[in-house]
């Protein structure tokens, strides 16, 4: 006779085996978020960091991570996540979100110049991004895209045997369900729309990002015109803070030359925003 007891006991059992049970990728990814919802920040960029560069989901939580930062404040942080995220070696990946959020910490630094540069590189990279889902929405599916069919109902394509190609598709649209459902039934018509509606969604991002990124230009003009009233007692340029060069290496980062060993690895140090005696900016 199975009684509640030994029940109870079977259950503490598989909770035990389960929790010895490595997580996807995607299961740390919730849990990260989770926690991010609730205002854990702490906890979330713990589990944001245990996602390897080898994930589909790396640069996710990479991005997601510096939001983490910023929420509390660790602007240095932020920053060294977001370099490796808008690095030239994933600018056919990164949501324009992410140029956003970089343009927006560089502000809040003071960082004038870095904005300026910023927001300039946004409309660089996401031009053609912007021409190509266009062109996506406006005429059917390539044969490009077909020759994807197989390995996309096999869960082979990742943004790594992508490519280049990534930007002339809708964002992760070979993790959509009902776009590998579709091709698994034949359904044409309905991947094509499915494609269609992707592409529309990423353009729509691109759209209210790109009036986010004219309110921090607009904010940046007014904060140039104030350090310029107050030039005299104010000085609005970055100061990077001292390093012990006994101790560490040096190197300049520049966005035309990328070293693999450094994406993922990107640290920022900046003194906080000039201030005066009555006030900031």
């Amino acid at each position: 006779m199975v009684t509640l007891k030994h029940l109870l006991l079977s259950l503490a059992t598989i909770s035990i085996s389960l929790s010895g049970l490595a997580l996807t990728d995607a299961q740390v990814m919730e849990s990260a978020r989770l926690d991010f919802a609730k205002g854990n920040f702490s906890q979330a960029i713990k589990s944001y960091a245990t996602v390897p560069a080898s994930s589909d989901f790396w640069l996710d939580s990479i991005e997601e991570k510096a939001w983490a930062h910023t929420r509390q404040g660790q602007f240095e942080s932020a920053l060294g996540d977001l370099q490796t995220v808008t690095s030239s070696v994933w600018s056919s990946q990164v949501g324009p979100e992410t140029y956003v959020l970089s343009t927006f910490v560089s502000l809040k630094i003071c960082a004038y110049k870095d904005v300026v540069k910023k927001i300039d590189l946004f409309k660089k990279r996401m031009l053609p991004r912007v021409e190509a889902l266009e062109k996506l929405v406006a005429e059917p599916l390539t044969s490009e895209f077909w020759k994807l069919a197989e390995p996309l109902k096999m869960g082979t394509v990742t943004m790594v045997s992508l490519g280049a190609n990534t930007e002339k598709f809708p964002r992760y649209f070979f993790r959509d369900k009902q776009v590998i459902d579709a091709l698994k039934s034949e359904q044409r018509s309905r991947v094509e729309d499915r494609m269609k509606y992707l592409a529309k969604a990423d353009l729509a991002e691109i759209s209210l990002n790109l009036k986010k990124m004219k309110i921090i230009d607009v904010e940046l003009i007014q904060k140039i015109l104030m350090a310029d009233q107050l030039s005299k007692v104010q000085n609005s340029n970055l100061k990077f803070s001292s390093v012990d060069r006994d101790q560490q290496l040096i190197f300049p980062v520049t966005d035309e030359e990328v070293w693999v060993d450094e994406v993922g690895h990107f640290q920022v140090k900046a003194d906080t925003c000039p201030t005066l005696a009555k006030g900031s900016l």
